[in-house]
């Protein structure tokens, strides 16, 4: 099979727009704590300076959604835990960077120069292949002891997607989505 151009949509990929409305309406509805959580959008200026910051443009799916939610706060609404803010991207990656080892000799690396972190907390980070090669664009998870690996998503908005549908069949016990069901807390809080 030939891999499709780095610039390929799925078309079975709903815009990162599309999957945030679900989102933003199930947790509206559901989780109104959770939905409070997340942060007004980005600002195009912001999304600029930290493009200035990084060097090179962020993702497409992650500029898009900074421009739906420019981060959410602790404990976070998705899976991945609070999503960062532009601000964070640059003060996460900056901290990666600082202790990041171009040379090291392992296969697999505990951080890559063009990982963009969109996720996380603690030195646990969950971040986006803005480099060429067959991993463009796929997220993968680095935690803060353990090499970082790729953790199947093509994309964020592929990812995103998937949240979207995991929280419309929460009820459904038998749901077998490509995100596990969540759970809500007497707090109005979905947790995964």
């Amino acid at each position: 099979m030939i891999d499709p151009p780095h610039n390929y949509i799925d078309p079975a990929i709903a815009p990162v727009a599309t999957s945030w409305s679900r989102i933003d309406a199930w947790l509206a509805k559901h989780a109104p704590a959770s939905f409070e959580s997340l942060r007004p959008p980005a600002d195009p200026h912001d999304i600029a300076r930290t493009e200035a910051a990084l060097g090179f443009p962020l993702p497409p799916d992650l500029r898009e959604s900074l421009l739906c939610h420019n981060g959410d706060d602790w404990p976070g609404a998705l899976p991945c835990g609070p999503l960062y803010s532009t601000e964070d991207i640059i003060e996460v990656r900056k901290l990666r960077m600082s202790i990041w080892e171009p040379d090291d000799p392992d296969l697999a690396p505990w951080w890559a120069e063009r990982w963009i972190p969109f996720a996380g907390g603690d030195g646990d980070d969950h971040f986006i292949e803005a480099g060429a090669g067959m991993w463009h664009n796929h997220i993968g998870y680095a935690d803060h002891t353990e090499f970082g690996r790729y953790s199947g998503w093509p994309t964020l908005g592929a990812f995103l997607q998937g949240v979207a549908e995991a929280l419309e069949h929460m009820a459904n016990r038998h749901y077998g989505g490509t995100v596990s069901r969540p759970m809500l807390n007497e707090k109005g809080e979905v947790y995964w």
